[in-house]
């Protein structure tokens, strides 16, 4: 199939990486370092790697199939999605991609204003005119004349604030001088358009910790010089009353820590001191929210400003408690409360009175997601229109649309309809399946079969996954990966333990001293598929990012009998050795535990690749896909992990690595170079799988 690959040569050194006392070989820890040395060897790898991709025939049919499917988004095969438009000073904004002369996409999102949600609308900003890499998010003043942006200027994840005048375009003087960290953190306006919260991301100087200060920036004046006094330690977004009397304080994490009264800001403290979620908005003199507080379903509550006890849950008052189905985000429209959730990992909306008195349930397009609803900080940015229920929703078959309910009207009005539907259209050949883990538990994934196949014959299979950090792997479409589909191939969506797909003890039942078993909920779904007749061994790969990224090298080193093929994407694959990186060291306790005992260490060593590489095993295909500026996956980790898979697994079986320059955790990658990184590694696992795309 291929011939002996010839590796770079990677000397070894007598190293040892000991934490809390237990220690391990770190032969390839040179690698970490940027020296002239590493970057040759790097240099190399991808050299290696272009050349074996080159050798495929197909790789050019494969990168235009790539981009028909990239319909949305910046074409990572992740949550990229752009998000809903929003409604401000009579028109609307938002983050678009016309295409350009002969249908060609942008490279970035341009940010446009319209009189309808219909219509493109004229462009406001262009982040390349502007010499930018990417626009993270956008956000109008309450009045509409000034909108905020956070731009990437360099493709990596840390991000300016830039004020731009929406009648003319121009660039407004003021000056931002902080990094926020890309998407996840969006400034929020005062109602009367005079200045806007926002939060600084960047290590502190002093011990290398991650610090996130909340400022506080009025439009025409200099920049703050002090924070807000809000000690929040994880990434706080501020949350503004419409109607001009509070602000609160809430964490990425969901706990609405703070509140102050406006204009005085006078911050106090509000919900903390819980090991619980709390995502919601202001209404009036009170906080609504969905929790998993004594709910880990979710159950809708309101918490008084004025309680005095407000962090003792006994105090609030309960709206709509826990039923079978997954609450998620609440959002204030029309007098009404549209809250959005899930049954077995398929979206669902429902309108409440606001005393918590049900009203109906909202027709969607089909079975599938909101996938902005995925991660629980983002029912925290407003969206869409006051008075209707505005969304994006996507089918595992079919790309994100543009809607509108109006709540009592029975009927979802369809504003921008997919770009793309895989062929056989969007209900077909896809079906929610359950496979059983050692444990016993039911395990849900989403199959999503090619056109004419029916599962019955074995079928060159992928499984994407994430499974942590309690946000879901919702039923959306692939983006990108639906080229795998189109070839032929079947794809699987996990809903395994450790995202938040089937509620907080779902997620939680697959996290820190529990991780593993997120891990085994994904090998019995391979188990699975390969009983039920749907693959085999020798035609089953497996992928994921991030903290999928990590899931996909612990699945190849843990379970490699399991997979023809794995593709890690801006994983970290040495989890013992990230306590030495801030982000690390920020990031991995929430997730997959501590470094502070032995117990932690060895525990961390059973998921790590790095630690777990031995050269009597026989290992699948790998591909490691990276960014060479991501500051949460750094790419010295992945060099030397690399490095240990060749030497153990030798040069008849590829174990490619391909870290791209300018490139950061994905988030804002140009649209082409997406297309390209992931038509690579799907060229490689198609070779692997021999599979061809449609002519």
């Amino acid at each position: 199939m291929h011939r002996p690959l010839n590796y770079p040569a990677a000397r070894t050194e007598d190293r040892q990486e000991t934490v809390s006392g237990v220690s391990f070989p770190d032969p390839y820890r040179w690698l970490e370092d940027d020296t002239e040395e590493t970057a040759a060897w790097q240099r190399a790898q991808n050299l290696l790697t272009d050349r074996f991709l080159a050798q495929w025939p197909h790789f050019a049919r494969l990168r235009e199939l790539v981009d028909h499917c990239t319909a949305d988004g910046t074409g990572s095969p992740n949550w990229m999605v752009d998000p809903p438009p929003r409604f401000a000073g009579g028109r609307w904004f938002r983050l678009a991609r016309p295409a350009g002369p002969g249908a060609d996409h942008p490279e970035a999102a341009v940010v446009t204003v319209s009189d309808t949600a219909e219509e493109d609308g004229r462009v406001l900003y262009d982040p390349r005119a502007d010499g930018a890499e990417h626009v993270f998010w956008l956000a109008p003043s309450p009045d509409g004349t000034t909108v905020a942006v956070g731009v990437s200027p360099d493709g990596g994840e840390q991000g300016e604030i830039r004020l731009y005048d929406t009648a003319s375009g121009r660039r407004l003087p003021d000056s931002v001088p902080h990094r926020t960290h890309g998407p996840l953190v969006v400034p929020q306006w005062t109602p009367d358009s005079a200045g806007f919260f926002y939060t600084a991301s960047a290590p502190d100087p002093v011990d290398e910790k991650y610090a996130f200060p909340v400022y506080h920036h009025r439009v025409g004046h200099g920049p703050a010089t002090a924070p807000e006094p809000v000690d929040a330690p994880d990434v706080p977004l501020v949350q503004v009353d419409p109607a001009g009397r509070y602000a609160v304080a809430t964490s990425v994490w969901a706990l609405p820590r703070y509140v102050c009264t406006l204009p005085g800001r006078a911050w106090r403290p509000f919900v903390q001191g819980l090991d619980a979620t709390v995502t919601g908005v202001i209404d009036g003199d009170r906080y609504l929210a969905v929790t998993d507080q004594g709910a880990p379903r979710g159950r809708l509550v309101a918490i008084d400003f004025a309680d005095p006890a407000p962090s003792d849950p006994s105090g609030w008052h309960e709206l709509v408690p826990e039923s079978d189905r997954v609450l998620n985000q609440v959002r204030l429209i029309g007098g009404q409360l549209v809250v959005t959730g899930s049954v077995d990992a398929e979206a669902r909306a429902w309108v409440f009175d606001r005393d918590g008195t049900e009203r109906e349930e909202t027709p969607l397009p089909g079975r599938g997601a909101f996938p902005h609803d995925a991660l629980p900080h983002n029912a925290l940015t407003p969206d869409g229109h006051p008075d209707a229920f505005v969304f994006v929703h996507s089918t595992p078959r079919s790309s994100p649309g543009l809607y509108r309910y109006r709540p009592g009207s029975g009927r979802v009005e369809t504003l921008r309809p997919p770009k793309v539907t895989l062929p056989g259209g969007p209900a077909a050949g896809a079906s929610l399946r359950w496979a059983t883990a050692p444990d016993g538990t039911r395990v849900p994934y989403h199959l999503v079969l090619p056109e004419g196949a029916d599962g019955d014959a074995p079928l060159p299979t992928l499984i994407s996954a994430y499974g942590g950090g309690r946000v879901a792997w919702p039923a959306q479409f692939p983006g990108p990966l639906a080229a795998f589909v189109a070839s032929g191939g079947a794809l699987v969506i996990s809903h395994q333990r450790g995202g938040g797909d089937l509620g907080s003890d779902w997620a939680d039942a697959g996290r820190g001293s529990r991780k593993q078993t997120g891990y085994d909920d994904l090998y019995a779904i391979a188990e699975h598929l390969v009983g039920t007749g749907v693959t085999t061994t020798d035609r089953l790969a497996v992928t994921g990012w991030s903290n999928g990224g990590v899931m996909a090298g612990a699945a190849f080193a843990q379970r490699p009998d399991l997979w023809a093929a794995v593709v890690a994407q801006c994983p970290v694959l040495d989890l013992v050795g990230s306590h030495r990186d801030p982000y690390g060291r920020f990031a991995v306790p929430h997730e997959f535990g501590g470094f502070d005992t032995p117990e932690e260490v060895r525990r961390l060593a059973g998921m790590s690749p790095y630690q777990l590489i031995d050269d009597d095993t026989r290992y699948p295909w790998l591909y490691v896909h990276a960014g060479a500026i991501d500051s949460a996956c750094p790419a010295g980790q992945i060099r030397k992990t690399l490095a240990r898979v060749q030497a153990a697994a030798g040069p008849g079986t590829p174990a490619l690595l391909r870290i791209w320059d300018g490139v950061g955790h994905g988030m804002a990658t140009a649209r082409s170079a997406a297309v390209l990184h992931t038509t690579c590694w799907l060229a490689f696992l198609m070779h692997r799988l021999d599979m061809t795309p449609p002519h």
